[in-house]
């Protein structure tokens, strides 16, 4: 358990966001894994059905995610100033209100599935199987809130290693079980659900053994369950703001991709083996991103305002490393890089995806803004501005579809997110020195 409120900020922000990176490569290495073993058994069509709600899927997990994520925040500020009594009843509201919005989604997903699918144009040789993991998934939602809750809960209070250790077992358990499932029992893409579902119910059992035994402090009671309107409308604007920030900017990209689908198949391969090399890329900004939401949200609370800066500084600094390090993978290593996903596409699809790449990491600088700085403000309880640049990022990715594309065609895509990387990225600094610029300029007490 890490305090963020004393010690060098670089090195506590580096610690704590390589736990955290290293989550994301696993996540990324087992649904590689879990995408090979579902092809090599069950064939294309099972693959399709499994991608046909992809959007769905990730949309459902995003708003949960986003949710526990906001709730977090309040939970690292009461961290940050001591008060572990306020924090357990902030642990108690956001369980609640967590379980409620869980239980619409998981009831609007039973009910609506049909008109779901048909809305996005599901073939109809798959919506049968696209309909069975759809709805297993969904069921298993409780499941996935209770472990994202749980590791919300230790990374703010300064824990990014254990869920990291959970998360290395869960991804082991979902490939362990995707092969007894699928390939032994047979069950085809109902095994890859169950699967999925029950490696997370195991990872929330050890996570809550966890917490119970190593973090008693944590643990609420029935009189934890206090609620009054200050606090309610706190813990749902960090909450809801940052659930509806994770949908608009998965809702934009739906958009977007639709867009790129009427470009035909080579244009999608392209697009799609530059976006999974871009994925790779961001995720040390994503890293570096909930890292300083727990840090200014531990520092807010304990009054720490020029640490704040300084941290928020030297995050940027590490994510502007990290830019010039991609910078030069892409540009040295791009071409290898397309060819180990497309080892045997044409010459012309294998540069549209380089150019793709080439073009993006060169707008890294204002993305490391856009992304760090946006994650501070929200630590700091700043959320409706977030909220606003993801408003401009699905605006202007429907402009894109509707503007850039019939004019520029696939560079037109090509073009769309460096534009609104800089535009938020500025909109968002600027943002951020106003913020910062309104806070006392001196801390409560002691040195930073």
């Amino acid at each position: 358990m890490k305090d963020l409120t004393k010690g060098s900020p670089i090195r506590l922000i580096l610690l704590f966001a390589l736990p955290i990176l290293l989550g994301s490569v696993f996540q990324q290495a087992y649904s590689f894994t879990d995408t090979i073993i579902i092809g090599q058994q069950l064939g294309k069509d099972s693959i399709a059905a499994v991608g046909s709600t992809a959007s769905v899927v990730s949309l459902m997990f995003n708003i949960i995610n986003g949710m526990v994520t906001g709730f977090a925040i309040i939970v690292a500020r009461n961290f940050g100033a001591g008060d572990h009594n306020e924090m357990r009843r902030t642990i108690a509201r956001m369980m609640t209100f967590a379980g409620a919005a869980a239980a619409v989604i998981i009831v609007a997903i039973m009910l609506f599935v049909t008109p779901l699918l048909t809305l996005l144009d599901t073939p109809a040789t798959i919506f049968e199987e696209a309909k069975t993991y759809l709805l297993i998934v969904a069921g298993g939602l409780v499941v996935t809130l209770i472990y994202n809750l749980e590791a919300g809960i230790l990374r703010a209070v300064g824990d990014s290693v254990i869920p990291l250790v959970i998360l290395v077992i869960s991804a082991v358990l979902n490939i362990v079980l995707d092969l007894l499932f699928v390939c032994v029992f047979k069950w085809g893409v109902s095994g890859a659900a169950f699967a999925t579902v029950l490696a997370q119910f195991i990872s929330a059992v050890v996570c809550f053994i966890y917490l119970m035994k190593r973090r008693p402090f944590l643990k609420i009671r029935g009189a934890d369950f206090v609620f009054t309107k200050e606090t309610t409308n706190e813990l749902l604007s960090a909450g809801l703001g940052m659930a509806l920030m994770y949908s608009i900017v998965d809702i934009g990209s739906i958009v977007l991709q639709n867009g790129i689908n009427g470009m035909g198949e080579d244009i999608i391969a392209a697009h799609t083996a530059a976006r999974k090399i871009i994925g790779l890329m961001f995720m040390p900004f994503s890293a570096i991103s909930a890292t300083m939401v727990t840090y200014c949200s531990q520092n807010l609370g304990a009054g720490k305002y020029l640490r704040i800066k300084r941290g928020i500084r030297d995050g940027m600094l590490i994510a502007f490393g990290w830019s010039t390090v991609a910078m030069g993978l892409i540009y040295l290593c791009g071409g290898f890089l397309v060819w180990l996903i497309l080892p045997e596409a044409e010459a012309h699809i294998t540069d549209t995806a380089l150019e793709y790449l080439r073009v993006n990491v060169l707008f890294f600088y204002p993305l490391a803004v856009l992304l760090g700085v946006r994650a501070s403000l929200q630590g700091l309880g700043r959320s409706l501005v977030p909220i606003i640049a993801s408003g401009i990022e699905l605006v202007w990715k429907v402009l894109t579809v509707f503007i850039m594309i019939p004019w520029l065609g696939y560079f037109g895509v090509i073009l769309s997110e460096p534009i609104i990387w800089t535009i938020c990225g500025i909109l968002i600094g600027i943002i951020a020195i106003l913020t910062l610029r309104s806070f006392p300029q001196k801390d409560m007490d002691g040195p930073i």
